[in-house]
């Protein structure tokens, strides 16, 4: 059986959304565990709509009211009966047979403990003229093209379309609750930390073209403000994620962001030169902020 875990929080302009996807699913040996983080408004109450019009689906509804999206999925994890554990988005919805897809995948590849798949977008209004190959991901998109493969060990899938052999957890433990979005705050992190614990333990994670997640794009996640939010978070996670390891780790990390750096300004002359100043500017600034992110959890 799957679980698939939604831990929400102040999403409810796009549960309903999530519902219907889940509702038209022909894979039905699954059940729906939702994870309320402290939601303001009517999450609950879009749960026992959703309940009522779907008699024959398994759907459970719990409140967690230790804030953050890493204690949310680690509930899920806990209140969960199923071999496959999927996690969604409450801002994204799934394809036809994305259920069925994903068991028929873990069922056929027997030594495989994770998959990932595409993550495409959905935009609720015009592409943002600074979008741009290097940084769509910031808007949630994933695609690593139309053929099954495994994923190398300095990649993973993303939080939006990732599941799991339910006893991968047992092995490397949940959640880091230090990392993750955590209420409005933009935190990350948490998904790169759990796929590296999974690495270390020398398990593969199998990348399929065909299980999609349509993640919702608001105007409010194109602008700048947000972008600049949500780096800042990234830059601190990234911080948190690496100043406990060994100092030969952190040294690497150190080495990383200095080379994505000299990488962003390449690409900025390169966008400068091809008149696309807008796109080649968000590089940049998405790399300052970043760097101030790691800088500003550094002196906290």
């Amino acid at each position: 059986m799957i679980s698939a875990i939604i831990s929400t929080y102040n999403r409810e302009k796009y549960l309903p959304k999530l519902f219907r996807s889940i509702s038209k699913q022909d894979y039905l040996n699954f059940e729906i565990i939702i994870i309320d983080n402290n939601s303001p408004g009517n999450t609950r109450e879009l749960t026992e709509v959703f309940i009522k019009n779907n008699p024959k689906l398994k759907i459970k509804y719990f409140l967690e009211t230790q804030q953050g999206l890493s204690f949310g999925r680690n509930r899920g994890i806990n209140e969960s009966k199923g071999d496959f554990i999927i996690f969604l988005d409450d801002d994204a919805f799934i394809s036809n047979n994305y259920f069925y897809k994903i068991a028929n995948y873990f069922t056929k590849h027997l030594d495989i403990m994770a998959i990932g798949s595409k993550i495409l977008l959905d935009y609720e209004s015009i592409v943002p003229k600074w979008e741009n190959v290097y940084l769509n991901s910031l808007l949630g998109y994933f695609n690593l093209g139309d053929n099954v493969k495994l994923f190398k060990t300095n990649d993973y899938p993303r939080g939006s379309n990732m599941s799991f052999r339910k006893n991968v957890f047992n092995i490397v433990g949940h959640f880091n609750t230090q990392l993750g979005r955590i209420g409005s705050e933009l935190g990350g992190g948490e998904e790169k930390d759990i796929f590296e614990r999974i690495y270390d333990n020398k398990m593969k994670v199998l990348y399929v073209p065909d299980a999609i997640v349509f993640h919702t794009v608001p105007v409010e996640r194109t602008t700048y403000k947000f972008i600049k939010q949500q780096a800042i978070g990234t830059g601190k996670s990234e911080y948190i994620r690496v100043k406990n390891q060994r100092k030969i780790k952190i040294f690497q990390k150190i080495l990383l962001e200095i080379f994505k750096w000299y990488i962003s300004f390449l690409l900025f002359l390169w966008y400068i030169l091809t008149l696309r100043i807008q796109k080649g500017w968000m590089i940049i600034k998405f790399r300052f902020w970043v760097s101030i992110g790691m800088l500003k959890e550094f002196t906290h």
